[in-house]
């Protein structure tokens, strides 16, 4: 046999060594790719049906029901802790201190998520979110940052925890967690953009008609302070690459003003509760300004840094300030 017949058999096992792992991967691909189309399919079938139907774990947003586990998996966001606020009191009972509620929140949030390893179709989703997160951290790291990976990169907070140092990291991780719970809502239908709409009106309803002076400023500078603390610490650095946690907190603290629920209004409402009770006017105020300063913080990204850190010092600051002033003069509880 000659030296070129012994080269042209090598090639030949080669190439058929090649096709077949080819086709062994290729399949491996379709059945992944089947796997998470089906688990899609049957979360969004599963989100479809009206409560008091299968397992009976159903939240009502709108006009969709989400799977009630599906948000506590990754992170709760705005959920409830122990259930929906006496909305149309004028004072609202608090039983708890700040501490307590969020022990409470943070207790949720661990059952939650060990309750999330026992579903197929949430581990895949979340398995699927994590592959995105980790190639579009590489891309960029190997050169390869073309438009396309950028927007993607944008739309995903892909660079989030990447920036900002220690805090930074650890903040990146929770808003990635926040973002991996909007989307978890949107696959399950668990929030619509007619929901998304009514939401924003309900926050501009805050702000409109009403007469403005110290007693209503107040908490919400305090609230938007706050909003502005958290937003910096989740995006680690706020630029515009990462505003995407800022938007999507905007989106879910103004659902939680118009449910009036959620884990972040108990625990303002545990803050500035008085004798075991809080004024429910000056508890929607705080969340106005709640959602108002995850807005804010996007806006102000555009400068970048952590000038959202500087700006929310300046807000709490203000707000606790015209507070006492008010409560002083007062002799109570601003409304």
């Amino acid at each position: 046999m000659t030296d070129n017949d012994k080269v042209n058999k090598i090639l030949s096992r080669c190439k058929n060594v090649a096709s077949v792992a080819a086709d062994k991967a290729a399949g491996t691909i379709n059945s992944a790719s089947a796997s998470v189309s089906a688990g899609v399919k049957e979360m969004r079938e599963q989100s479809a049906s009206p409560p008091g139907t299968g397992d009976g774990g159903y939240s009502r947003d709108g006009d969709a029901y989400a799977v009630a586990e599906a948000g506590e998996c990754v992170l709760s966001g705005e959920l409830s802790v122990s259930g929906a606020s006496d909305a149309d009191a004028a004072d609202i009972k608090v039983g708890h201190s700040p501490g307590e509620v969020v022990k409470a929140c943070a207790q949720k949030r661990i059952e939650g998520f060990k309750s999330g390893l026992h579903d197929r179709k949430l581990l895949i989703a979340a398995g699927t979110m994590a592959l995105v997160w980790l190639i579009l951290s590489i891309l960029p790291a190997v050169g390869f940052n073309p438009p396309p990976v950028q927007s993607l990169s944008f739309l995903t907070f892909a660079q989030g925890g990447l920036t900002g140092g220690v805090p930074g990291f650890i903040g990146g991780l929770i808003g990635k967690g926040l973002i991996a719970y909007f989307v978890t809502l949107l696959i399950v239908g668990g929030i619509s953009g007619d929901s998304i709409v009514s939401s924003i009106r309900s926050l501009f309803a805050q702000f409109s008609g009403n007469t403005w002076d110290l007693t209503s400023i107040s908490p919400l500078l305090v609230g938007g302070g706050a909003a502005l603390f958290i937003y910096n610490f989740l995006a680690g650095t706020s630029t515009i690459l990462n505003c995407m946690v800022g938007i999507v907190a905007f989106i879910i603290a103004a659902r939680a003003l118009a449910n009036r629920s959620g884990c972040a209004r108990q625990v303002f409402a545990s803050v500035f509760a008085r004798d075991g009770r809080v004024d429910s006017g000056l508890l929607t105020k705080v969340m106005a300004g709640w959602a108002g300063g995850f807005a804010l913080g996007v806006l102000l990204s555009v400068f970048g840094g952590h000038i959202c850190y500087t700006a929310g010092f300046v807000l709490l600051v203000a707000g606790v300030v015209l507070m006492y002033a008010v409560e002083r003069k007062a002799g109570g509880v601003p409304a």
